[in-house]
């Protein structure tokens, strides 16, 4: 993520088995957006946006693998 003041990196989450990478961008706008709406830091939205791009790759389509509120990876 990147704005006029900073760039923020966060690291790539592995995963055992990439099964169909639609959806990937959807889940890391959600991870990234839902946390910065809750007032978390940039590097902890952009985090929380892999894990979840991470979670919707592992499965087929591009909804499926994203997470409820309460299945959201505890940072």
């Amino acid at each position: 993520m990147k704005n006029r003041e900073r760039e923020t990196l966060a690291p790539a989450v592995p995963v055992a088995k990439v099964i169909d990478t639609v959806g990937a961008g959807d889940g890391f706008a959600v991870g990234l957006i839902s946390a910065l709406l809750e007032g978390h830091a940039p590097e902890k939205a952009a985090s929380r946006g892999n894990q979840i791009a991470a979670l919707v790759i592992q499965q087929v389509g591009d909804s499926e693998g994203l997470p409820t509120r309460d299945q959201l990876p505890k940072q």
